[in-house]
């Protein structure tokens, strides 16, 4: 199944997309026990979902009609990981981390599919990294890599965007929580739909442009040893989000260097997961 939290007709809400191109809202048909999303999620109540989503005889928006939100309507805890393919790590001037580099994104950097980027006024260095991103279903400390993979509700997309100037001469939580910097979506996608991740694709495209391009085999850490090290860390929440790196190709490697500018659109495509587009405002 694929949910989305999104505006319609003014109103927060979420539902499930079907392939027809219309959405079943289920805030209007279950949102008294289930109100949004993420609660959904704490109360494991996806089965729930699926029978309401699959008994309904007509959806009750179309998809067009949608302004989606980035994944969940509350805040949830965005856990980043950097250099996670040694390519972008070559690419980036440093060897193959021992241990995963991570860092948060706040919740005001981020918008949904289809909204606009903000272009950073204080720098002209603004680049793209498209990336999977995990959901959590369970949460948990201490989650071994062994059964990481019972604690996933799902996948989307996830475009870092990082503003490089500020990332390597000053920190890097500022260069990656710019305002309305970087995105999340369209929609979380059932790990079942997904299947297995390592032979499937992602690519980054600008104006048209292919820049990445990459399957998750390629991945230093896989998806299990990043719940892994994370748990150990801190407790791991249902809804929290780990987007687990980018490949090479970004922006600020190019000869000459490709920052993003008025206008651009920005798209990452994962296979079964799906295609979270953006324009630079």
């Amino acid at each position: 199944m694929k949910f989305a939290s999104y505006t319609v007709n003014g109103q927060a809400s979420y539902g499930v997309l079907r392939s027809d191109g219309s959405v079943v809202d289920l805030r209007k048909r279950i949102g008294q026990d289930y109100p949004s999303l993420l609660v959904l999620l704490q109360r494991g109540a996806i089965e729930v979902a699926r029978e309401v989503a699959e008994s309904a005889a007509i959806g009750d928006y179309k998809e067009s009609e949608l302004e989606y939100l980035p994944l969940f309507a509350e805040p949830v805890t965005v856990h980043c990981i950097g250099l996670n393919y040694a390519a972008h790590a070559a690419e980036a001037g440093h060897k193959p981390p021992e241990f995963p580099r991570t860092f948060v994104k706040i919740p005001a950097a981020l918008v949904g599919h289809r909204a606009e980027f903000e272009k950073p006024s204080l720098s002209p260095e603004y680049d793209f990294e498209g990336e999977l991103a995990v959901i959590i279903s369970k949460g948990g400390r201490n989650i071994s890599a062994a059964n990481a993979m019972s604690h996933i509700a799902g996948y989307t997309c996830f475009m870092d965007g990082s503003v490089r100037d500020y990332q390597f001469q000053r920190t890097t939580d500022q260069g990656k929580n710019f305002y309305r910097s970087s995105s999340m979506g369209p929609a979380l996608v059932t790990a079942d739909e997904v299947g297995e991740l390592d032979h499937l694709t992602l690519k980054t495209i600008v104006s048209g442009e292919v820049m990445q391009h990459t399957k998750f085999d390629n991945l230093i850490f896989t998806v299990p040893k990043l719940i892994e090290y994370l748990s150990g860390i801190t407790e791991l929440r249902i809804g929290d989000v780990i987007a687990t790196g980018t490949p090479e190709g970004v922006g600020f490697s190019r000869k000459p260097p490709r920052f993003l500018q008025h206008g651009d659109v920005v798209e990452v495509v994962i296979e079964k997961v799906g295609s979270l587009r953006n324009v630079v405002a």
